[in-house]
């Protein structure tokens, strides 16, 4: 099934979705290393990363970092092959893999005051987030989260954790907004970690979070906000419907309007009916990342320095809300000037 936007629950908290305006840099060894790690952590679950993709700093979205092409050989796209990314089910952080893994950890009797059955699908994925950051290498997920954005340097991704100096807000972003939005972080990350944060990894964790560990919490709200994409439920989950999940590396391409969405594969997907692939029952809730436009077109002219973006799709969405939870204004919303879709 196609899902062209990040998740419009995102937090029960905010309802929002992640990049921040900030000065990139040159892409250190460290950051590389750390990102081979990522794609290789992927494709070792059974998932693919085309060859030349790589990191941009800055992107040419405007977004401090981004993925796009970097190697000098011109990539092959051809219609009906032009994925660029798959991340597998097996790899993605989920409602039922918060369950097990904090059934686990919680002892029986603090759940039965707190049950985590009440809670929606992004306050687990802030607790599971939060944990496995905590178990270091020992995490599945180490590669990715020691290459989500810096507690320290960017927050977690939205807006209200970056901003420095109020005078420097867009136009239409109110002072009074970014102080309500973090004094609402912080009431709720304490609030978790309450209920819950003694019970949490914690050997991983820098210093700061262990000497103020709702930190830990407020980081993981803020990275949730902004990465968490809109996603079907499973057979067997506890709910129907639609929830969120976060996508290693898919959450790594930057918004743009002209671009298709992210794409959330069915299993039964075959080249017979139209569909850009033959999928297998294995590739079911896998995340898929196309190499296409908005109205369907390959495009098959990727360069050396060329951005993979997706389009977000958060129509109902205002300027303080793409803020808050992404640290930037889109495009067609920043902009001054009316543009088509293919401009923007």
């Amino acid at each position: 099934m196609l899902y062209t936007g990040r998740s419009l629950l995102a937090l029960l908290f905010f309802s929002l979705t992640g990049h921040c305006a900030l000065v990139a840099a040159k892409i250190t060894k460290d950051e590389q290393k750390a990102f081979d790690r990522l794609v290789k952590a992927v494709i070792k679950e059974g998932g693919y990363v085309h060859p030349s993709i790589g990191i941009l700093s800055p992107a040419p979205s405007g977004a401090p970092r981004g993925i796009g092409m970097v190697e000098n050989v011109k990539p092959k796209i051809e219609s009906g092959k032009d994925m660029l990314m798959k991340v597998p089910y097996s790899y993605q952080m989920t409602r039922d893999l918060a369950m097990s893994t904090l059934m686990d950890v919680i002892p029986p009797m603090v759940l039965v005051d707190a049950p985590l059955l009440e809670l929606d699908d992004s306050a687990l994925l802030v607790l599971l987030l939060a944990h496995e950051y905590g178990l270091g290498k020992n995490s599945k997920f180490h590669a990715y989260t020691e290459f989500l954005p810096s507690w320290q340097d960017e927050g977690g991704g939205c807006g209200y954790e970056n901003v420095q100096d109020f005078r420097q807000l867009p136009a239409g972003i109110e002072p009074e907004e970014i102080e309500m939005a973090l004094q609402y972080a912080t009431h709720v990350s304490l609030g978790m970690y309450g209920d819950y944060g003694e019970y949490l990894a914690n050997d991983a964790w820098p210093r700061e979070w262990k000497d103020e560990p709702a930190l830990a919490l407020r980081w993981a709200m803020c990275v949730v906000s902004s990465r968490a994409t809109a996603a079907n439920r499973r057979a067997g989950d506890n709910n129907s419907g639609t929830g969120v999940r976060l996508i290693p590396l898919v959450d790594l391409a930057n918004h743009r309007k002209a671009s298709s969405g992210f794409v959330e594969l069915s299993g039964s997907e075959r080249i017979v009916y139209d569909d850009f692939m033959d999928a297998t029952s294995d590739d079911t809730g896998s995340f898929v990342v196309r190499s296409a436009w908005k109205c369907g077109t390959t495009r098959v002219d990727l360069e050396k320095g060329d951005e993979i973006t997706v389009n977000y799709n958060l129509p109902a969405y205002q300027a303080v809300d793409w803020f808050l939870s992404l640290g930037f204004l889109p495009a067609e919303l920043s902009s001054n000037t009316m543009k088509t879709n293919d401009e923007l």
